[in-house]
């Protein structure tokens, strides 16, 4: 085909026809430049093609994430309103006038500390934004992601403050017990060993009573947590289950 062309310009130039010849330029470039202009539109096709699979495998691959965290966060809730429902439970008998010490000792046996917390593994998110993808997607769906974000982040950050406060409040109530002996249920025939448990009034009962509110307000923010990612996690899905 080049050589085509070719013969046809040295025939217009040998017969001397210049005119003509110029014509024939300027046909032949206006004919390179359309197959260009053909060539950059089938090429952003095809980019456009490739963009819009990559936000469908994001969304389906997201979506999939999302819904594991769903199932996660209404685990770690049932936990959690177990503990407070068992804290405020030994609480509330240890503050009653009338309290008998074996119900208070029972129910202290429950005031313990589970550190498991939620931890999203929408790990697809990270990548989305670290690799400038988010502009891939609608403003409502980015506004969602960036919100699940900064919740996320903000747990994180105020969840190291919460849990020290109960590491501090332990470590004040075991500096004052003797932890192997707290961990053994103790019954009245131990009376006569100077049990601090038999002693309501006891600087022991005062810092477990410590760490039982620290624990119960760790748990009270976990809860606020779950709620929270929960919200946004079902906003978010709605708008990738958008068509």
């Amino acid at each position: 085909m080049i050589k085509f062309f070719r013969k046809i310009r040295l025939g217009l130039l040998t017969e001397n026809k210049f005119s003509k010849y110029l014509i024939y330029v300027i046909g032949e470039i206006i004919l390179v430049v359309i197959g260009i202009l053909i060539a950059l539109q089938i090429n952003n096709a095809n980019e456009i093609s490739k963009q819009e699979q990559k936000v469908k495998n994001y969304k389906n691959t997201l979506i999939t994430e999302l819904k594991a965290d769903l199932i996660r966060l209404n685990q770690l809730d049932t936990l959690c309103h177990k503990k407070q429902e068992d804290i405020n439970n030994y609480l509330s008998i240890f503050k009653k006038p009338d309290k008998e010490i074996g119900e208070v000792i029972h129910e202290m046996d429950k005031v313990n500390y589970y550190g498991d917390f939620f931890q999203s593994i929408a790990y697809t998110i990270d990548d989305i934004i670290n690799t400038g993808n988010l502009e891939l997607f609608n403003k409502e769906i980015k506004h969602a992601i960036l919100e699940f974000k900064a919740i996320q982040e903000f747990y994180d950050i105020n969840r190291a403050e919460v849990v020290q406060k109960w590491v501090l409040s332990d470590l004040e109530f075991e500096k004052v017990s003797d932890m192997l002996s707290f961990i053994d249920h103790p019954t009245s025939e131990y009376k006569n060993l100077n049990d601090w448990r038999f002693d309501l009034k006891s600087e022991q009962y005062r810092l477990f009573n410590n760490r039982a509110l620290a624990l119960l307000r760790t748990y009270y923010f976990r809860t606020d947590q779950n709620n929270k990612m929960r919200l946004s996690i079902g906003k978010l899905i709605i708008e990738l289950e958008k068509e």
